[in-house]
């Protein structure tokens, strides 16, 4: 997958996709999925959801995202700065 380099990309904009993928694929209301939150306990995704989430975003930001990266940060607002830098063609794993 080619990498975008988008610099009119905004935090709050990946935020709120970003938000808005986790509620289509877990149905959580889209309050509960805060910057704090935890994928593996607040929001409580399964494997399954987090690959599904992994394809939707890569699609959706036109970039390759490293599985195991996303899993140790773990929290909604730390995955969602990651996908910002990477989708701005900034050099993170």
């Amino acid at each position: 997958m080619q990498q975008l380099r988008n610099d009119g990309l905004k935090l709050e904009y990946v935020k709120q996709r970003a938000r808005e993928l986790v509620h289509e694929i877990t149905g959580l209301p889209l309050e509960e999925i805060t910057d704090d939150a935890s994928f593996d306990t607040a929001l409580a995704m399964e494997s399954v959801q987090l690959v599904e989430l992994q394809v939707a975003l890569e699609e959706e930001f036109q970039t390759e995202l490293d599985p195991i990266y996303m899993i140790e940060l773990n929290r909604f607002g730390d995955i969602a700065e990651y996908i910002y830098r990477r989708a701005r063609g900034e050099e993170v794993p």
